[in-house]
């Protein structure tokens, strides 16, 4: 019996919900709270991004996701067609509340990390 060996998967990029669009490349992390929810679909409104130009997007999900509850959330952008065009979705693979996260303290950690391997690569 021969060991099987897959590809790894691509490590999920955090990006805000209104940088998406149908060519992006998956997967995706984003970080939202729950406005709406139902068993199985949910929507979020990017809280990564600044408040005034947060966008929102519906989640495809196993289960129900809480409202008012802050999730990262790593999944694929597909697209779904209704009467108004084509509108953005994201197939959720997998989902984290972080609802006790301290957003500041973590971007303040990503803008550290970026310094951090700009220095390692010189």
């Amino acid at each position: 019996m021969t060991e099987e060996k897959y590809p790894r998967a691509k490590p999920a990029k955090l990006v805000t919900v209104r940088s998406l669009n149908a060519n992006t490349e998956n997967p995706i992390k984003i970080m939202g709270i729950v406005v709406e929810a139902q068993p199985g679909i949910a929507l979020l409104q990017d809280i990564f991004d600044d408040v005034d130009n947060a966008a929102s997007i519906w989640a495809i999900v196993e289960g129900t996701l809480e409202i008012a509850q802050k999730y990262i959330l790593i999944g694929d952008v597909t697209e779904k067609k209704t009467s108004d065009g084509n509108e953005l979705r994201l197939a959720v693979s997998l989902s984290y509340n972080v609802d006790s996260l301290d957003i500041a303290l973590y971007k303040e950690t990503l803008e550290l990390e970026e310094k951090v391997n700009q220095a390692l690569s010189r």
